[in-house]
């Protein structure tokens, strides 16, 4: 039996190489780099109007502060407890419900800083970079918004 050499030949066109860009968030789209626009990693192409997640953002920032102020008193409340049982004026129980009381407090605002890193990483979804270096070659939707319900390509990068 013989073994025959096959020779195959690949011809990869790198310009015909396309990404298309999706919304990550539904809004109007308040500002979006035109067709034919060479654009470097991480330029901004789409800027989606986020008023609305910048308030929501700064609620969650000025109800902070009430968490914090809550958990600083029931801190005071738990050293002042500790002190009186260790001066055996109050009995262990009032110490077990300041600890625990203490410990929700701690509980909620951590959870509340939490909310306030994921309204954060929310509010960066209404920009979208380059994820490539490139040229913009279309930008079919030409309505001015976004549906996440309804997900439809922003751009073309090529």
């Amino acid at each position: 039996m013989k073994i025959k050499p096959i020779l195959l030949l690949l011809f990869i066109s790198f310009n015909t190489l396309a990404l298309e860009i999706y919304p990550l968030v539904s809004g109007e789209i308040t500002m979006i780099k035109p067709v034919r626009t060479h654009v470097e990693k991480g330029d901004l192409l789409v800027q989606i109007d986020d008023a609305q997640a910048k308030l929501e953002l700064n609620y969650l920032k000025a109800l902070q502060k009430t968490y914090q102020q809550n958990f600083k008193d029931k801190q005071l409340e738990l050293k002042q407890t500790q002190e009186l049982y260790d001066r055996l004026v109050s009995p262990h129980r009032d110490l077990e419900i300041a600890q625990l009381i203490f410990d929700q407090a701690r509980r909620e605002l951590e959870a509340h800083n939490i909310k306030i890193k994921i309204a954060e990483n929310q509010l960066k979804k209404y920009q979208l970079h380059a994820p490539i270096s490139g040229t913009i070659s279309m930008t079919p939707n030409l309505r001015n918004a976004t549906n996440m319900n309804a997900p439809k390509v922003l751009m073309i990068l090529e």
